[in-house]
């Protein structure tokens, strides 16, 4: 009878010097983005019964962001740095084994397929005027519509 009990101190993927910077807040992430790079952290998973132990599965996910705090020629030599996590969607169940098996803790990981990408971007004076203008014309073409639809029934009513 084997004991899996385990504890994760720390379990994340990539450059540990972007989970740094995203600490100081260098970047451009959404909040609590950094629970979700290390989502096992300091968990602890307990056997109760003999034959049986916690498999992990792991969908990775990569995260592109901007990092304002790196200089323009240093990205330029270095495209990627400080510009990419892995954000880890995490599921653990326990699996029942045979008497004649030994149990042991699984860790299994899956790279998802599709990226996802963060970046700050601000409106343009002329984006916001272009945009109010835009639902004014079609608030004052609506009315329009709506202005001439009335007079058109209640021109023929008149008729008769």
């Amino acid at each position: 009878m084997a004991n899996v009990s385990h504890e994760v101190h720390h379990l994340s993927f990539g450059d540990p010097s972007v989970l740094n910077s995203i600490k100081r807040g260098d970047t451009v992430t959404p909040p609590n983005f950094l629970d979700t790079t290390q989502p096992m952290d300091g968990n602890v998973y307990v056997t109760r019964n003999g034959h049986e132990a916690h498999h992990h599965y792991l969908k990775v996910v990569t995260t592109n962001f901007d990092n304002p705090s790196i200089n323009e020629r240093y990205r330029q030599r270095n495209p990627n740095y400080g510009r990419r996590a892995y954000q880890i969607l995490q599921s653990s169940q326990i699996s029942y084994y045979r008497n004649d098996l030994v149990p042991e803790a699984k860790f299994t990981y899956d790279l998802s397929p599709i990226a996802v990408s963060y970046r700050k971007t601000s409106r343009r004076w002329y984006d916001y005027l272009t945009s109010l203008m835009a639902i004014i014309g079609g608030m004052f073409t609506v009315v329009g519509m709506l202005e001439s639809g009335v007079h058109a029934a209640t021109s023929k009513k008149r008729r008769y």
